[in-house]
């Protein structure tokens, strides 16, 4: 099932909207069908217990926010060419992935983590973003980390430069070597997140299944999407790969290979791979 925990009283999806009805308050959840395609979403909603209050708050964000959304959709499709809109309005978004790996939208606030811990047996998150794009969006990091430490949730960090396909091919080993050893752990589930969960979160997690699932690249790419519409990064991933199972100084430069050059590996090179990836534990 594909999963959003959302914030307004009102959703909009291209093509569908949904409004609660009288005055709710406290939480509430519903299950919705998405026009034009299959998947239930599971809404959870917080809704103000005073309607003038939240108005109010409405009022005095709705611009602000409005403009950074559009400044931020805007440089996404500019500079990852795809169709897909980050609505930071509407809360946390995410989608599980794997039995062990959620992959989703930043956490806004602190009882977001309280959400992941106690909904989704979330027992770390794995960070991507930097500095800047937690302060673009006036998010206070340092009071998600504390209620992280405080219900023994594992905050990790592998920040890359958004937009950037270079940034993240550089970052994709420790970034799922992060991955890799929480999960192994077993301790809980990781949340894997970005800013909008569209981009940098989602290539490090079909990373890992392409690296540590015995899965070609094509395989691990299609499973994710399916599940969460996004445009992780190829190419970033592809280069990544190759970095990892070809270290000799004769290695032909990676910007001459065909385009499907390691969308698969042998299984000597994935070994290696892994080898490689484990041995960035700590780093």
């Amino acid at each position: 099932m594909n999963v959003m925990s959302l914030s307004p009283a009102s959703y909009r999806y291209p093509n569908y909207e949904i409004r609660l009805r009288g005055k709710p308050e406290g939480n509430c959840s519903f299950m919705v069908p998405i026009k034009k395609r299959r998947d239930w979403f599971r809404i959870s909603c917080q809704v103000a217990r005073n309607e003038s209050s939240r108005n109010n708050n409405d009022t005095n964000v709705s611009l602000s926010s409005r403009n950074r959304m559009e400044e931020y959709n805007t440089a996404m499709k500019r500079m990852m060419r795809n169709p897909y809109e980050y609505h930071h309005d509407l809360g946390m978004n995410y989608t599980l992935i794997t039995d062990d790996v959620i992959v989703g939208s930043q956490p806004q606030k602190p009882e977001d983590i309280d959400h992941l811990k106690g909904e989704e047996n979330v027992a770390y998150i794995l960070n991507l973003q930097q500095d800047k794009d937690v302060e673009f969006w006036g998010i206070d990091l340092q009071s998600i980390v504390k209620r992280c430490r405080e219900l023994g949730v594992r905050h990790m960090r592998r920040p890359a430069v958004d937009f950037n396909p270079d940034s993240l091919r550089s970052i994709l080993p420790k970034a799922v070597s992060s991955l890799e050893w929480a999960v192994s752990e077993g301790k809980g589930r990781v949340y894997v997140h970005c800013t909008a969960g569209l981009g940098r979160a989602p290539a490090v997690t079909v990373a890992y299944m392409f690296w540590f699932c015995d899965m070609n690249l094509n395989a691990a790419y299609d499973a994710l999407t399916s599940k969460r519409p996004c445009g992780p990064n190829k190419r970033s991933i592809r280069g990544a790969t190759y970095d990892l199972a070809k270290n000799d100084s004769w290695k032909e430069p990676f910007d001459n290979l065909p385009e499907d050059a390691f969308e698969d590996v042998s299984d000597w090179e994935r070994k290696l791979i892994k080898d490689k990836v484990r041995s960035l534990r700590g780093t």
